[in-house]
């Protein structure tokens, strides 16, 4: 089967430059064209031809060189973008991109399903539960006193917020304490799927307006304190405690709007 290159462009902060090494795809010859493109970007990706923040060419151009139409070209960057694989960018640099790391696809695809009814509040605390208490264990045995150290100054600056009134669940910094703990594990599994269930419950906390409490830092620094011991038994009993009590005001929250609907909340788009 007939093969051509095509030119992938990275940009950077100066500038945009030609990649050196070109992954080659195959000619699409299949009634399912589009899926056949997304196969060959996923093998370009799993080469490593194809990198993080990669620019495709543009549509035309890929339609071309795959000797496919337009709309299967099309079709095919949809579903990449979907499933989180590429991102669609605007500007001078625009078109799609390789995606950069971040991990939105799971976190919208699991508020899909908890939005439809299909996962309950409490299924994803059971999961954040588990999650973090792995984190914690793992934290323990791996923070540097500088990752914990950056943890103590989220939790100060935070306080201090809240000290002045302007605290709050919706902004998105509040949920990076959990994000600190993850990222000393130095596992990026773990990472990726503390972000995504730690963005879910924050997105549901913001739909019920929740007031600031005071307690949620004396948590965080009783959490803290005990990692610093490494007492990763003690860290991770009273982090349950905490996220059981998220659980139970989220549920209690949900009762007051949706008496039918009692595990589930409606999450808006962005």
């Amino acid at each position: 089967m007939p093969t051509k290159k095509i030119t992938i462009v990275k940009k950077s902060a100066a500038s945009v430059k030609t990649i050196v090494n070109e992954p080659v795809f195959k000619v699409v010859r299949t009634r399912r064209s589009f899926e056949v493109v997304c196969d060959q970007i996923r093998e370009q990706l799993q080469n490593g031809l194809l990198r993080s923040g990669d620019r495709l060419p543009p549509e035309k151009d890929l339609a071309k060189q795959f000797n496919i139409p337009r709309i299967a070209v099309r079709e095919a960057l949809r579903n990449l973008e979907n499933s989180g694989l590429v991102q669609a960018r605007s500007g001078i640099y625009g078109g799609f991109y390789i995606h950069n790391g971040k991990h939105s696809a799971m976190t919208e695809t699991v508020k899909d399903l908890v939005s439809l009814g299909q996962l309950s509040i409490a299924n994803v605390t059971e999961a954040r539960i588990e999650l973090m208490s792995v984190a914690i264990r793992l934290a323990c045995l791996r923070a540097t006193d500088e990752e914990l150290d950056a943890i103590e100054a989220d939790i100060s600056h935070h306080t201090e917020l809240f000290r002045n009134g302007h605290g709050s669940r919706n902004i998105k910094s509040v949920i990076q304490f959990y994000r600190l703990i993850a990222s000393a594990t130095h596992n990026e599994v773990i990472v990726m799927m503390v972000d995504a269930l730690s963005e879910i419950i924050r997105t549901l906390l913001a739909q019920v307006n929740p007031q600031p409490r005071k307690d949620i830092m004396q948590v965080r620094r009783k959490v803290l304190a005990l990692m610093r011991i490494r007492d990763a038994n003690g860290a991770c009993k009273a982090m349950e405690q905490h996220l059981l009590n998220v659980s139970k005001y989220l549920q209690s929250e949900n009762k007051k709007t949706s008496p039918l609907h009692l595990q589930s909340i409606t999450i808006n788009s962005k």
